[in-house]
């Protein structure tokens, strides 16, 4: 039994070593492919897949994006490029803009503002928020 304060120097040196799966590289093609799906909006967990790690075991690409962070802020930039680059064809109003729109809300989080006006009893006009609208299976108009 150790005394109180002491240290298990065996303890502290097996956290000293490397995880396995930190010492990966990447080829310059495949990071160039990772920040091109980064920039599209494709999830973080099939951007690992692209850069070699397995399906559905997380751990492993965790570990190596700590170990290298200088990589995920690439990927965090790369994101914000691709969103930002959606964001202006929208604003432009350029041809099928919209296309631009969808991949917003389906990559990026952004919702529609849909709205469904109705008369109802008595003349009274009625407003349902997109909210409320997609949870009826309503279109806006």
């Amino acid at each position: 039994m150790k005394a109180k304060g002491k240290v298990d120097l065996e303890r502290v040196r097996q956290r000293a070593k490397p995880e396995r799966g930190t010492k990966m590289t990447l080829s310059d093609a495949t990071k160039k492919e990772a920040m091109e799906a980064a920039q599209y909006g494709m999830p973080i967990d099939r951007i690992a897949i692209l850069c070699g790690f397995p399906a559905g075991n997380q751990t492993q690409w965790h570990r190596w994006i700590s170990a290298n962070p200088k990589f995920q802020l690439e990927l965090d930039r790369a994101r914000a490029q691709g969103e930002l680059l959606l964001q202006r064809r929208v604003m432009s109003g350029e041809a099928n803009w919209q296309s631009a729109g969808w991949m917003l809300e389906r990559t990026r989080g952004y919702v529609a503002r849909a709205s469904l006006e109705h008369t109802g009893k008595g003349g009274k006009e009625l407003s349902v928020s997109g909210n409320l609208l997609g949870a009826f299976g309503g279109q806006s108009k």
